[in-house]
């Protein structure tokens, strides 16, 4: 499968939330990045893909539209002091139940996305949309509460090299910037660095510093999610990955320039300016 460009794309909006599958409502959870699966939404709305459009293929098997969308590549850079507030409201159905959610605080994100050849009609239209400021379906920051803007910033040549433990060495001996998220699925460890401190080593699961129900990641730190929901079939059966990504202050740099390969893998980067490069899954 060829892929012949990569659009850089801004995102943003005054709140976002992308639950997690296994919230509950005690307290419904949001990823701080946004899924595959609901990058690969907005592009649908956009290109005017009902979410929920699906044939049968047999008693056991229900292909959604939207699959067909799923070979496209994403990587995710947050560009926002990755806040989120714990909020309270009322559910009424048949009863009124206290539903607590994590809602993100100003999220703003820059996507990169790469359409193969097979999709390049849906490429075409989506840019010339993108353009025109028209989507066939309205786009949200995770929940229709929370409309997002957009811009189209970028359209680069695609251009990417495989990384192998054979020419890891060579790759690094230069000056080299990895921006956004990385495939965790591949790489142990890394070292992360800014224009403020180099951050070796400084890898976190998460770990919130909460005020007045405010929580707040800091910049600058690597942090991995273990279950990133890349693909969803059938309706409710996901694939996840495991990923990493950091924060960045406005108008400050971050950048990954060092990781170690897991045994017998291999990693494919893609170059989106001089010495820069991303990770596209």
């Amino acid at each position: 499968m060829k892929y012949q460009n990569i659009i850089e794309l801004d995102i943003w909006s005054r709140f976002g939330c992308f639950t997690k599958g296994f919230a509950t409502s005690g307290g419904v959870l949001t990823y701080l990045i946004p899924p595959k699966t609901s990058i690969i939404g907005m592009i649908g709305a956009v290109l005017g893909i009902d979410y929920n459009s699906y044939e049968i293929i047999d008693d056991y098997t229900i292909k959604c539209e939207i699959e067909d969308l799923y070979d496209i590549k994403i990587s995710v850079q947050p560009l926002f002091d990755l806040k989120s507030k714990r909020v309270t409201f009322n559910n009424v159905s048949n009863s009124i139940i206290n539903i607590h959610q994590d809602v993100l605080i100003n999220p703003y994100y820059k996507l990169y996305l790469s359409f193969p050849d097979t999709l390049k009609k849906e490429e075409e239209i989506f840019i010339e949309r993108l353009k025109d400021k028209t989507t066939i379906y309205s786009l949200y920051m995770g929940r229709n509460e929370f409309p997002l803007n957009y811009e189209l910033k970028n359209i680069i040549p695609y251009e990417s090299q495989i990384i192998t433990t054979d020419n890891i060495n060579d790759f690094f001996n230069n000056p080299v910037e990895i921006h956004g998220s990385l495939n965790r699925e591949l790489i142990n460890n890394t070292n992360l660095v800014t224009n403020k401190s180099n951050m070796e080593d400084a890898t976190i699961v998460f770990s919130f510093q909460s005020n007045n129900g405010m929580r707040n990641l800091q910049s600058y730190f690597e942090y991995i999610i273990k279950d990133y929901p890349i693909k969803r079939e059938n309706f409710t059966d996901f694939k996840f990955s495991t990923i990493s990504f950091y924060g960045v202050g406005p108008g400050e740099n971050c950048y990954f320039d060092h990781f170690e390969l897991k045994d017998s893998c291999t990693i494919e980067l893609s170059k989106i300016g001089e010495n820069k490069w991303i990770n596209l899954i």
